[in-house]
């Protein structure tokens, strides 16, 4: 059960670099669906992982990728609720 945590973990921390550095570094990175396929669905999988863990990775695999998927999902999703056009 522990190494469900580790791969949360690992999951989140590959995620969090490709998101930082096509954000603040040099664009995309990948096209379109794989930036999705990255910054979307590796964070729900590394939850599931999270939250089947045990131990201290199991807290840190939960925050980091519902933080990334916060920040790539929910944040986007609401803004174009505010700045749509009737």
């Amino acid at each position: 059960m522990k190494k469900y945590g580790l791969l949360s973990v690992l999951f989140f921390l590959a995620v969090f670099s490709v998101y930082f550095i096509s954000m603040f570094i040099t664009g995309d990175l990948f096209s379109g669906k794989g930036m999705i396929m990255i910054v979307i669905v590796l964070p729900m999988i590394g939850l599931i992982l999270g939250l089947k863990a045990k131990g201290g990775f199991k807290t840190f695999g939960i925050i980091g990728n519902s933080f990334i998927l916060l920040i790539s999902v929910v944040v986007p999703l609401v803004s174009t609720f505010f700045w749509s056009q009737p």
